[in-house]
């Protein structure tokens, strides 16, 4: 072993904003009325329509857990991007730069402007995209935030380099 902790301590890089419960609310109300049209629809009896609503109510809890947890986080090692799917854990030494970048999602064959994003270059010549939008939940109202998280982002390669 190097010497390190096996338990990593992780800290977000910036406390979320409200509005995320706000999208919360709004999954749960979308799927009481997809379970509310879909019991019609189908002609669902009582204990297929509490099934669903089960189902649905796990999906909810799940989601929204996800929803709450997603962000970046930092380490003295590394650096976390938590999305609703996925998780990456990039170490610090792997990481070139970090830039604000006009950033495009592909869903299928559609292109999805996502707005100035905080990207991380990587030292193999990829990126990795962070999904901190400057006009996304946590920082719409809140510039001064995404300005201070990308400064403190920026500021902490070049510490981990040198202690590589």
């Amino acid at each position: 072993m190097n010497g390190r902790s096996m338990v990593e301590e992780w800290a977000r890089a910036y406390q979320p904003a409200r509005a995320r419960w706000a999208v919360i609310v709004w999954e749960a109300a979308g799927l009481a009325y997809l379970h509310w049209t879909t019991a019609r629809l189908f002609g669902l009896g009582a204990d297929l329509s509490v099934a669903l609503a089960v189902v649905f109510a796990l999906v909810w809890v799940v989601g929204s857990w996800q929803v709450l947890r997603m962000g970046v986080y930092v380490s003295e090692h590394a650096v976390r991007v938590r999305g609703v799917v996925r998780t990456r854990t990039i170490p610090w030494a792997e990481i070139d730069g970090v830039a604000v970048d006009d950033v495009v999602q592909r869903v299928g064959p559609l292109r999805v402007p996502a707005g100035r994003t905080v990207v991380l270059a990587l030292r193999g010549g990829g990126q990795v995209d962070t999904a901190m939008w400057e006009r996304g939940l946590d920082f719409h109202h809140r510039p001064q935030l995404f300005r201070d998280v990308c400064r403190e982002l920026r500021d902490r390669v070049p510490a981990a380099h040198s202690r590589t």
